[in-house]
């Protein structure tokens, strides 16, 4: 089966590419830092400790942002595709773009309902979006990081959805089982 766009991204290809591309994504790697998944680099004279991620979204599938449970130094995110809503910043390598924290990479950045239909339901460009795993990736992202427009957006959509949501967030504020995934730690 053929690759599609939004999955093609592997943790490998991140790597190469971040490697290779230093000059034009504006960042230095700095030598012997890689620590498992986690990286050291400089941007504009700040020291960033990286972690690489094919998506965005796999932050939360990590359990990366259970800092309370998991004390990692981890500041930004080396992404393939940055598909979601995180507290720290992401460097999208498909976009060659850097975005700032609890930013999606949608134009207008609003995941707000901007009108309804007679049906009561929002009518906009995201609610396209919302319907796919991209889309929802960023809503639950966004819901994650608290920001208004996104709950806002949550309480338009049918009450089971809602439900759903709702119980994926709470799992998503728990550690996953498992072994966690190789970065930098605090040991303390």
């Amino acid at each position: 089966m053929p690759e599609r766009r939004y999955s093609h991204y592997k943790q490998e290809d991140v790597w190469a590419t971040l490697y290779q591309l230093q000059t034009a994504f504006g960042v230095q790697v700095h030598d012997g830092t890689v620590h498992g998944n986690s990286v050291s680099l400089s941007r504009g004279g700040v020291v960033y400790h990286a972690v690489i991620l094919a998506r965005s979204s796999y932050w939360y599938a990590y359990s990366l942002n259970c800092t309370e449970r998991w004390r990692h130094h981890i500041t930004c995110v080396v992404a393939g595709t940055h598909d979601s809503c995180l507290e720290v910043p992401v460097l999208a390598i498909d976009t060659m773009h850097w975005y700032e924290p609890k930013t999606t990479r949608l134009k207008g950045d609003t995941l707000q309902p901007l009108k309804l239909d007679a049906a009561g339901r929002t009518a906009d460009r995201f609610e396209q979006w919302r319907k796919t795993q991209y889309g929802h990736n960023i809503l639950i992202g966004a819901l994650m990081c608290g920001r208004p427009d996104a709950f806002e957006r949550l309480r338009t959509l049918p009450a089971s959805t809602q439900r759903r949501i709702h119980a994926k967030l709470k799992r998503l504020h728990l550690r996953r089982p498992g072994r966690p995934l190789a970065v930098l730690e605090d040991k303390k």
